[in-house]
């Protein structure tokens, strides 16, 4: 099952989008800005696979961050 979430890192205060696949982080957007928050347009995102494992193996750095109403 594929989901997308946003994650805010604890240290920075930056927000991603993060693309799971069954639970785990395959791909991760950002930093956003606060107009890129909205939920409706998460799964258009340009998603890297390059971060993803950093992400992921990273969890409890991250807490979910709430969308941004547009």
């Amino acid at each position: 099952m594929k989901t997308h979430e946003l994650w805010r890192e604890r240290k920075s205060g930056e927000v991603w989008a993060v693309r799971l696949v069954d639970g785990a982080v395959v791909g991760c957007c950002g930093p956003l800005a606060s107009h890129d928050r909205d939920t409706h347009y998460l799964s258009s995102l340009d998603y890297s696979p390059e971060r993803a494992a950093w992400v992921d193996e990273h969890r409890d750095a991250f807490d979910l961050a709430a969308p941004t109403a547009v």
